[in-house]
């Protein structure tokens, strides 16, 4: 991550995709010229943590959300499958099928799910 890039300036990046106003490529796109190759997503809290090569930064938790004991890999699926809905639902959706964090690789363009009991689905982004 640029280490001039301020919290502010990613806080508008992450609202403008989580308002719709850039797609998730887009959302990548800036993440990744701003120097951020990586984030990881709680599930439960929507709290995020950015991170670049030599600095990271971790936003507020958002939500408060259960994460079902049961982990249902076809409804995870269909709703990875969905980027289309609003974030927050989004959460709240992956969340219903048992999945605790993700992990969005940049570079490498793949995103790893984790069920809340070590479960993995590992998705390659097609931007």
């Amino acid at each position: 991550m640029n280490d001039n890039l301020t919290e502010k300036e990613l806080h508008n990046i992450i609202e403008r995709r989580s308002t719709g106003k850039t797609s998730f490529a887009e959302f990548l796109d800036e993440l990744s010229k701003s120097g951020v190759t990586e984030y990881n997503i709680d599930v439960a809290t929507g709290e995020a943590t950015y991170k670049g090569e030599r600095s990271a930064q971790k936003t507020d938790p958002q939500v408060d959300f259960v994460i079902s004991k049961d982990f249902d890999r076809d409804q995870a699926l269909q709703t990875i499958g969905n980027m289309t809905i609003p974030f927050l639902d989004f959460l709240r959706e992956i969340a219903n099928a048992g999945i605790k964090t993700y992990t969005v690789n940049i570079n490498e363009k793949r995103a790893i799910y984790e069920g809340i009991n070590g479960e993995q689905i590992v998705e390659q982004l097609r931007l």
